[in-house]
């Protein structure tokens, strides 16, 4: 995994047609000898990529040369900001109080997390994180790939 530190780092938008996304597809299809083949699964994999926004974007990070993102596995141990892991809490500010009571936020507001599952490549939030924030409390969130901080 790539490690960034102090860098904002921005996205921009880019408009894709079907065409467009059909070209780089075509170039993964090396089999000249069959055209047909060849057309058939560019129509394929185009249409289920434009099904879906994160494929299509993993696709076209894969075509710049980036690649996939390291995928972390179940029951690896990983920290995520207060910020990011705090937005689908109800009960956040009960949660924030005892992770202060018992010292489990560091300097950054960062909380130590366990993954317990990862859904693929392909969902929007492919996390899903498990924190300890008392004795015996836990909690679990969805957490995106850049939410997640080794």
């Amino acid at each position: 995994m790539i490690k960034v530190k102090n860098m904002n780092i921005k996205k921009i938008n880019i408009n894709i047609t079907e065409s467009d996304m059909s070209k780089m597809i075509e170039t993964i299809c090396t089999e000249k000898q069959n055209v047909k083949k060849t057309n058939d699964l560019s129509n394929l994999f185009t249409e289920l990529l434009l099904k879906s926004t994160e494929a299509s974007s993993k696709f076209i990070q894969i075509m710049l040369g980036n690649g996939l993102p390291n995928a972390f596995q179940k029951n690896d141990v990983v920290r995520c900001s207060w910020e990011k892991l705090n937005s689908g809490l109800p009960n956040r500010e009960e949660i924030y109080e005892k992770l202060k009571e018992n010292n489990l936020l560091n300097v950054d507001e960062e909380v130590i997390c366990k993954i317990d599952c990862f859904r693929g490549y392909t969902e929007y939030f492919p996390y899903t994180v498990k924190f300890k924030y008392g004795e015996d409390l836990y909690e679990t969130t969805s957490m995106g790939f850049e939410d997640i901080l080794s």
